[in-house]
């Protein structure tokens, strides 16, 4: 859950930066880069989340692989 949240407040940083850069094209590029970093952050949380899951079925099935 923390990596979920950590991604939600890059990207709301990210866009912040970004609405605040008054025109300046070096403050809105680092501020579409903070989101987008917080774009990978919550992808790889969701499919770290997904392997977690999958590895614990896996470990109540007796650790068999199928």
């Amino acid at each position: 859950m923390r990596g979920f949240v950590a991604a939600l407040v890059l990207i709301v940083v990210g866009i912040a930066v970004a609405a605040l850069a008054g025109g300046s094209v070096a403050v809105t590029a680092v501020g579409v880069a903070i989101a987008g970093i917080g774009s990978v952050v919550g992808v790889s949380a969701a499919f770290w989340v997904i392997g977690r899951s999958e590895d614990r079925e896996r470990e109540s099935r007796g650790g068999e692989d199928p």
